[in-house]
C-alpha cells in the first residue's frame, strides 16, 4: 500500500497538468483570439434572439443566473444544454456552436481534473483497498453542477453581447432605470473587448510573421501563444487606449447623461417571443426553488 501511495504525489501533478494543458490548447489551438474575437462581438442577423428585446434577454439572464445557484445537476446540465444548442440559430450558428462546445468542455475539464488530482492520495487508499464513500460522489457531483452552472450563464451572457447593439443595451438598462456609470462602463466593455481582441490578435500574428516560436515544435505552438498575448498586452493597450478620445467625444456629442430620459427613433419590440422566453425563464427558476 505504501508503494502505491508512494506513486500519488507523482500522478497528482501529472493530472494536475493534463487538467491544466488541454484547456490550454482547447483556448489557444481550437478556439484562437479569431474564435474569441466572434463570440465577444455583435454580428447583425434575423433569427430569434436577435429578434428579441435586449431588456427581455437581460431579464432572463439574471432569472437564469439566480435560478443556476440551486439548480441540481441534472436540471442544471439540461439548461446548459439547451443554451449550447441554440447557438446554432445564431449568424454563423454551426461555428458559434463548436466554439461554444469547446468552450464548456475547457471549463468543466478543467475543474474536473484539478479535483481529481486534489484527491488522488484518497481515491488511491480507498477506491482500491476499500470504498470511497457516498459523501465523494457528492462532492464530484456538487463540483460538477456548479460546472454546468457558470458555463450556461457565461453561454447566456454571449448570447446577449453577440445578439445585440451596444445602443439597443443602453436603451433597455435605461429602461429599467440602471445607473449611468455602470451603463456606460458595460457598453464600454462591449466596445473595447471586441477591439482589444483585435489588437491583440494582430500583434501575435505579426510576432509569428517575425520567427517568434520558430525553434518549437508544431504541437507547442498553442502554447507559444500565451507568451505572444503577454508580450502583446502593452502595444494592444496602447491601441485600444487611443480610441477613448473618441468615445469622450461621441459620448459628449450625444449628450449622454445630461437628461433622466432620452427619446428613440425606434423603440425595441416586444412580442410573444419576448413573453415566452421570460415564461421559460420563470418556469426555470420555480423548477430550480422546487427541486
Amino acid at each position: 500500500m505504501a508503494a502505491v501511495l508512494g506513486i500519488s504525489v507523482p500522478l497528482e501533478w501529472l493530472l494536475f497538468l493534463l487538467g491544466a494543458v488541454v484547456p490550454i490548447y482547447i483556448a489557444f489551438g481550437l478556439v484562437g483570439l479569431t474564435g474569441f474575437r466572434e463570440i465577444t462581438r455583435y454580428e447583425a442577423h434575423g433569427s430569434f434572439y436577435y429578434r428579441l428585446n435586449p431588456a427581455t434577454k437581460i431579464l432572463a439572464l439574471f432569472l437564469v443566473a439566480f435560478s443556476m445557484s440551486s439548480a441540481g445537476l441534472y436540471l442544471g446540465l439540461l439548461a446548459t444544454t439547451v443554451i449550447l444548442a441554440s447557438y446554432a440559430t445564431l449568424s454563423d450558428g454551426a461555428r458559434k456552436l463548436w466554439l461554444g462546445i469547446l468552450f464548456t468542455i475547457a471549463v468543466v475539464w478543467s475543474t474536473v481534473w484539478g479535483s481529481v488530482a486534489d484527491r488522488l492520495s484518497f481515491i488511491i487508499n480507498n477506491g482500491l483497498f476499500g470504498n470511497l464513500g457516498g459523501f465523494f460522489y457528492a462532492d464530484l457531483e456538487r463540483l460538477v453542477a456548479a460546472d454546468f452552472a457558470v458555463t450556461g450563464v457565461f453561454l447566456l451572457a454571449l448570447i446577449l453581447v453577440m445578439t445585440s447593439t451596444p445602443s439597443a443595451v443602453v436603451r433597455a438598462l435605461r429602461r429599467i432605470r440602471f445607473p449611468n456609470p455602470l451603463t456606460f462602463s458595460l457598453v464600454v466593455g462591449m466596445k473595447s473587448v471586441p477591439a482589444l481582441l483585435d489588437a491583440i490578435n494582430s500583434t501575435v500574428k505579426v510576432q509569428f510573421m517575425r520567427g517568434f516560436g520558430t525553434r518549437g515544435t508544431r504541437w507547442l505552438a498553442p502554447l507559444y501563444t500565451i507568451p505572444a498575448i503577454l508580450l502583446a498586452l502593452i502595444p494592444a493597450l496602447i491601441l485600444v487606449l487611443r480610441g477613448a478620445r473618441n468615445t469622450a467625444i461621441s459620448t459628449g456629442t450625444r449628450a449622454f447623461g445630461a437628461y433622466k430620459t432620452r427619446t428613440y427613433l425606434v423603440q425595441p419590440p416586444f412580442g410573444l417571443a419576448d413573453i415566452f422566453v421570460l415564461v421559460l425563464a420563470v418556469g426555470f427558476l420555480v423548477s430550480s426553488i422546487l427541486s
